[in-house]
């Protein structure tokens, strides 16, 4: 879902604008269409101070007050605007566009129940309204905006999808895959809808006993998704780890930092859906580790991603670093104002230029994207001051004879043993502090083991 930022005429506007105030509005959303949107900031504030309860100006500065990330703001420009326009369908359903990015989905259903009362012949109202119901968990309901949506407009891809995920989330996996099968075959470069039918599809076959071994459709619908999209990053690196080719020893930039962009919006919510608890597990450490040491250390966040581990670790830093591949995840750790300093690059490169520079260094669930840790923890090192510490997350490989010591799996992800962790630690001359077994989050149910490790440089 997306905010609609294409100009629906207000029926309920009043008619007494001047053609110029008119034509100013016109242009900010031209500019705001195109991308320009300080530009067209300053255009509907122009609006706005020549006639402060202008509609337009009010229901779209607010669309782009939000994506700039002050969403309470945005809140009560939309509602101003629908108080002076109440019959513009757009601006109610922007507001619960707006309403279902701050999870509060109650009141995101009455915008878009209001928009299809309005315009009930409008098939994205209806596509709307299943994605929220499926997120207050009410299936059949969900199901039923769904199929309104498709029967109004069948020939898009978005009611195909929502339905998609709406039978994903209530377990209904072969209905699921029909779904997004149709929606890829409506968009074939629709990344998402691609992505949810691979992975439906793996999970369908690993509840399977003989498709857990051969993940045979799995591997045809990553390869269908390549067939659509050639050299897509995600699809490429996902066949290789359900081969789990020996040779890939860390997941490749691209495919980081593609498959980080493609969530970076609903990253949050899907880990609290997973009751992701490594940052609450990483804040432990840090406070065993360094109770005297508040607001003084510089410290490194890498693979920051949306920042969930910045609130935890500024009491501590004079100057807080946050490094991640994903421009879309660096663009919501900055509406935290948290960290000093937010940096896109490769993160053993931005270790390497940095020596001696950190005093603490934390990767949260940022190494599972590493199968070798070798190059990693040595760079590390270099970047530490002496007696300085580093705290990550691993996800545990309980075949502690495995000889490589790490392995990729069919989801994506790397595991590690314990004896080649403290191997690679001591390699770089780390004392190890503490290593302890945890649940890092859920998957489909069941607890995925994990360690939490803290280290010190000698």
């Amino acid at each position: 879902m997306s905010i609609d930022t294409a100009f629906v005429l207000l029926t309920g506007m009043p008619e007494n604008y001047s053609r110029s105030i008119q034509s100013k509005f016109e242009h900010a959303l031209n500019l705001h269409k195109q991308g320009n949107l300080e530009q067209a900031k300053r255009g509907y504030r122009s609006v706005l101070k020549a006639s402060r309860d202008h509609p337009g100006a009010l229901h779209f500065l607010g669309v782009l007050t939000h994506r700039q990330g002050d969403s309470d703001h945005a809140i009560q420009l939309i509602r101003k605007a629908i108080k002076k326009a109440p019959h513009d369908s757009a601006a109610h359903k922007n507001l619960g566009n707006v309403l279902v990015e701050l999870r509060r989905y109650d009141e995101a259903e009455e915008c878009y129940q209001r928009a299809i009362s309005l315009q009930p012949g409008e098939g994205s109202n209806y596509a709307n309204l299943c994605v929220v119901l499926r997120h207050l968990e009410r299936y059949d309901e969900s199901i039923q905006a769904g199929l309104m949506s498709i029967k109004l407009i069948p020939d898009e891809p978005l009611g195909w999808y929502s339905l998609g995920n709406t039978y994903r989330n209530a377990g209904k996996l072969g209905k699921a895959i029909k779904y997004y099968e149709k929606t890829v075959a409506l968009s074939p470069r629709f990344a998402p809808a691609h992505d949810n039918l691979c992975q439906a599809t793996f999970s369908l076959e690993k509840g399977s006993i003989f498709g857990r071994r051969r993940l045979k459709r799995t591997t045809r619908a990553y390869r269908r998704w390549l067939e659509d999209d050639p050299g897509n990053s995600i699809a490429t690196f996902m066949l290789s780890a359900i081969g789990d080719e020996v040779d890939l020893k860390r997941a490749p930039d691209d495919f980081v930092r593609d498959m980080f962009d493609h969530f970076s919006g609903s990253f949050d919510q899907r880990l609290a859906e997973l009751e992701y608890g490594v940052p609450q597990l990483i804040a432990m450490t840090v406070e065993k580790l360094l109770v005297q040491a508040a607001g003084v250390l510089d410290v490194l966040d890498g693979g920051c991603g949306t920042g969930l581990c910045g609130p935890i670790l500024k009491p501590y830093a004079a100057h807080l670093t946050g490094v991640d591949l994903s421009t879309g995840m660096l663009a919501k750790a900055k509406g935290l104002r948290l960290y000093d300093n937010l940096v896109e690059s490769e993160l053993t490169s931005w270790l390497s230029r940095h020596p001696d520079a950190y005093d603490m260094v934390v990767f949260s669930d940022t190494l599972c994207y590493f199968g070798d840790l070798e190059d990693i923890i040595s760079a590390t090192a270099g970047a530490l001051h002496n007696d300085g510490v580093v705290i990550f997350s691993l996800e545990q490989l309980i075949l502690e004879n495995d000889l490589r010591g790490y392995r990729l799996h069919p989801h994506g992800r790397y595991s590690h043993t314990r004896r080649y962790l403290e191997a690679i630690l001591m390699q770089s001359e780390f004392e190890v502090l503490e290593i302890r077994v945890e649940t890092l989050r859920l998957e489909k149910g069941y607890p995925v083991r994990g360690l939490i490790v803290s280290a010190k440089k000698h």
